[in-house]
């Protein structure tokens, strides 16, 4: 994808989301271009999640220990993109749905280059306003929810945002919970846990 069909797209999907959902799964209509995509964000996101970090410590001087590996978050990132395709997918046709896994993996894939991009004006933001690159943490997550809520219902064929917005958080938080339930349960503990 060029820089300007992304910036094209990025518009798109701020001020018309249906239309930008359509686009999306037009232009990753086959199984390879969804995986290949897929792959970039996954890699692009990885490196810039670690690069983040590292620019984190070096500003505020704070020590974070070792930088996380780019291949395990990415491993675990592409993994949490899948989980969420198939989520958005069973959950919707429980409800009448008519959504295809294809089409959300699309539509999963999209939200996180929109993501990546919002992780490159932070990192710009972190060094020129530290306090700002926050305050765009918190705008990001509501971006990202945003956009799953609007993704759903049009994958689905949903008319009432309102409800498809109470399904989609109570999936992302249920989700959420589980899988700390699970991280707990294999004994696996969380560094600031194991230190106190």
């Amino acid at each position: 994808m060029s820089l300007a069909l992304y910036l094209s797209l990025l518009r798109l999907t701020l001020s018309d989301p249906n239309a930008a959902a359509f686009r999306v799964t037009t232009l990753l209509d086959s199984a390879q271009a969804r995986w290949l995509a897929l792959g970039a964000v996954v890699a692009t996101g990885a490196a810039l999640g670690a690069f983040a970090e590292l620019l984190f410590s070096f500003m505020t001087g704070t020590d974070l220990g070792p930088v996380a590996s780019p291949v395990k978050l990415g491993l675990v990132q592409g993994a949490l993109l899948v989980y969420a395709a198939f989520a958005m997918t069973l959950f919707g046709r429980q409800f009448g749905g008519t959504g295809r896994f294809g089409d959300a993996l699309s539509l999963v894939v999209w939200i996180e280059a929109v993501m990546v991009g919002g992780q490159i004006l932070q990192l710009l933001l972190m060094v020129l306003f530290p306090l700002v690159s926050v305050v765009l943490t918190l705008a990001l997550f509501a971006l990202m929810m945003w956009l799953l809520v609007r993704f759903t219902a049009t994958l689905h064929g949903f008319e009432n945002l309102f409800l498809t917005g109470a399904g989609v958080l109570m999936v992302f938080f249920g989700s959420a919970l589980l899988l700390g339930a699970l991280i707990l349960g294999l004994g696996i503990t969380p560094p600031f846990m194991a230190e106190s």
